[in-house]
């Protein structure tokens, strides 16, 4: 009888149980007309906004997905927690946080599951009192103000806490 390596048994174990593990797509829907993403500082700090954006949304979707289920996100707009404004002599754009720019974000999702939907619904998100609330996420963050939105929202969803490292 020819003995199979521990190292390879592992790894198809892996392989089987990967297979039923959430899996989160996110997509951005004309994202040059989106409040903040269409007026960005920068191109390059669009594209880190979108990435960043779709790496938490997808964080907390697989987070509270049951396993074998899939979840796609269609984001519609997102508007940052604050405003772009300019400053000083070269008028270098500066995001500017205050009570009045609260973070919002727009987006549709769709779970699967064995190619079946079972659940779909929309989402319009806005956190007015984002200020005011704790906040445990780093203050360096990019997203400081935007994820414990979105942590309260999947949280009241889909009735599971979303417990993610603070860097998450």
């Amino acid at each position: 009888m020819k003995r199979i390596p521990s190292f390879t048994v592992a790894a198809v174990l892996c392989l089987c149980a990967s297979a039923s593990w959430a899996k989160t797509e996110v997509q951005f829907i004309k994202s040059d007309d989106f409040a903040d993403i269409g007026n960005r500082i920068s191109v390059r700090d669009g594209e880190n906004t979108l990435e960043r954006v779709a790496a938490a949304l997808t964080e907390r979707a697989d987070a509270v997905l049951a396993p074998g289920q899939n979840m796609k996100i269609e984001v519609k707009d997102i508007d940052l927690a604050g405003d772009p404004l300019p400053l000083g002599r070269g008028m270098d754009m500066i995001r500017v946080i205050k009570p009045l720019y609260r973070p919002a974000m727009k987006f549709s999702y769709t779970i699967t599951q064995d190619g079946k939907t079972v659940r779909e619904g929309v989402a319009d998100l806005q956190d007015m009192g984002f200020m005011d609330h704790f906040n445990r996420y780093f203050r360096d963050d990019p997203l400081y103000y935007e994820k414990p939105m979105l942590d309260k929202w999947f949280e009241e969803e889909f009735g599971k806490p979303v417990k993610l490292g603070r860097g998450k």
